[in-house]
């Protein structure tokens, strides 16, 4: 898996690639990466006694499994979400500016959220228990914790009712329907195992389910965005990419794509290809659309 994530950081420049942010995305697999980490080190699976750096349970929860990982990875989530109704509700490139206050307003949050946990003391977020060897964590700050994440799910739960009706060009809808169900499914599984499992610290079956969950979760809702132009890139290069010039161009949806710019000599001779094909004078994305090797 991470051979592939290296093969789509550095095809980053193919069209289907660039138009799904791969340097964001590729982020957040690894906010999920230090989702998992987090879970793994503070659910009583590995011993702590034996490392300073574990015993830090500010360190292991605050920001390992619950700034970068948790926080991070439904940010991350919530923002693709906005960038398709940025796309097709305003009809606007998510770029530049856009894209960069969204994206530092997320980050912006999560570090604040962080510093936050760090300045408050030890007793009412987290700290390490010598008997039990595990971190244990202060009710009061799961229930903060886990009202940040329910109001990311509900903030993505409004905007895909938003673009309910709104057509799509290729796999957003999938994409948005995979994204509020993950989300929906992690908040509740996370909300009953640390606030009504009251065996949850001492139960490794709950533990594991967790982590499981978690980590499954965010590496689906990834994969979900990321597969098809990875596959299109990886067997079927420049028949994908005319594929996906040729919808752009049958949708008018050029613009809002950003596709034009930064093009090397078989894009452009794929464009001039393309400008060939007959074009919907009213389509935006009327129909949906599935690539096949002989498209």
């Amino acid at each position: 898996e991470f051979i592939a994530l290296c093969y789509q950081l550095h095809n980053r420049d193919y069209l289907p690639l660039k138009a799904k942010n791969v340097p964001v995305m590729f982020s957040l697999y690894f906010g999920g990466i230090s989702w998992l980490m987090g879970d793994i080190f503070t659910s009583g699976l590995v011993h702590l006694g034996h490392s300073a750096v574990l015993r830090n349970c500010k360190f292991t929860i605050i920001w390992l499994r619950v700034c970068i990982g948790a926080y991070y990875v439904t940010s991350i989530f919530a923002l693709r979400c906005y960038s398709l109704y940025y796309v097709f509700y305003k009809g606007k490139a998510f770029k530049g500016k856009a894209m960069m206050v969204s994206l530092g307003l997320a980050v912006l949050s999560i570090a604040v959220f962080g510093a936050i946990s760090m300045l408050v003391p030890t007793d009412m977020t987290t700290q390490y228990e010598e008997m039990l060897d595990m971190c244990y964590i202060n009710n009061n700050y799961v229930i903060a914790v886990l009202s940040v994440i329910w109001s990311i799910w509900l903030y993505t739960a409004i905007m895909t009712w938003r673009m309910r009706k709104i057509p799509f060009c290729f796999n957003e809808r999938v994409e948005l329907f995979t994204t509020f169900v993950i989300l929906l499914v992690v908040s509740l599984l996370n909300s009953v195992a640390l606030l009504v499992v009251d065996v949850y610290p001492a139960s490794r079956g709950w533990r594991n389910a967790l982590l499981y969950a978690n980590h499954v979760g965010a590496s689906i809702g990834y994969w979900v965005v990321m597969w098809e132009p990875t596959y299109g890139c990886l067997f079927h290069r420049e028949e994908y990419l005319q594929y996906w010039i040729n919808i752009l161009k049958e949708d008018q949806m050029e613009r809002e794509y950003d596709y034009s710019t930064n093009m090397n000599e078989t894009t452009l001779n794929l464009v001039d290809f393309a400008d060939d094909i007959p074009v919907k004078a009213d389509s935006r994305c009327a129909s949906s659309h599935n690539f096949t090797a002989d498209s």
